[in-house]
């Protein structure tokens, strides 16, 4: 009976170490199998690929999006980009971009348009700089520089560089529009300065002229205009006398009357 024990004791001993034995088989098989499934899942997919999950798909080519990922069994399924959208690189990617708006409101218009595999293009307006380039074209763009009158356009501006103004020294003057500033000009001997010149505007020359020749020429019209005048009314005067004191209708007139009379009988006459 005690040796009963014993068998069923040992027994029971060898069916526990065959039970230890298969879990730590399992275990094992578990940790090797992870590992692989780690160093597969880590492995680089070759240039032309992209990884899901654990396979490496195909990727699709520029101006196209992945439809339908690859599998084990499948290659990947790739649809044309549509509308204003674009992609311009192989890709594994489910969505094309959005193109990019050349925005006026920016200095920009449009230098070649969207298509499925590229990017629209854009540039400076006319009369516009590029403030922020990209890798073909620009995202922003800013008015050029206007010369101030006093300042000369040393450079002009272009589709990637601002207009350069420097001003004018000594006796020299631009009004912004020259690319260089002009000398002032010279008044000979028969002219006089009548303007001096300035940064932004030449000089002006002219004929002299003299505040007492002016005085003189009043002065001769006033003369001349009081001589006739006087003339006139003499002559008048002595005409009335000749046609006797009872045909006279202007006797004792003075001139002052016979201005008026004169003036009444114009008016008469219109």
């Amino acid at each position: 009976m005690y040796d009963n024990k014993i068998h069923t004791l040992y027994s029971s001993l060898q069916f526990f170490i065959v039970i230890w034995i298969t879990f730590l088989y399992l275990q094992i098989f578990i940790s090797i199998s992870i590992i692989l499934l780690n160093i597969k899942s880590s492995a680089a997919c070759n240039p032309a690929e992209y990884r899901i999950g654990v396979e490496c798909c195909p990727m699709c080519s520029p101006g196209n999006r992945v439809n339908k990922h690859c599998t084990e069994y499948t290659s990947t399924s790739c649809v044309p980009c549509i509308g204003s959208t674009y992609l311009d690189e192989p890709n594994g990617l489910t969505a094309c971009t959005p193109c990019t708006h050349c925005d006026p409101g920016f200095g920009l218009m449009v230098k070649h348009p969207c298509r499925p595999s590229s990017d629209t293009v854009c540039e400076p307006l006319e009369g516009f700089y590029c403030i922020d380039p990209n890798k073909d074209g620009c995202k922003s763009a800013q008015r050029h520089s206007i010369c101030k009158p006093g300042q000369y356009i040393r450079q002009k501006g272009s589709p990637s560089t601002d207009t350069v103004c420097v001003d004018c020294t000594g006796d020299t003057y631009s009004d912004g529009s020259f690319t260089s500033c002009q000398p002032h000009t010279q008044c000979d001997l028969k002219l006089q300065e009548m303007k001096p010149g300035t940064p932004w505007s030449d000089s002006e020359c002219g004929h002299e002229s003299s505040p007492h020749l002016a005085a003189i020429f009043i002065t001769i019209f006033i003369i001349i205009s009081t001589m006739i005048g006087g003339t006139i009314y003499y002559l008048k005067r002595k005409k009335s006398e000749t046609q006797g004191p009872g045909n006279n209708p202007h006797r004792d007139r003075s001139p002052t009357e016979e201005s008026t009379a004169e003036a009444a009988t114009m008016f008469v006459d219109q």
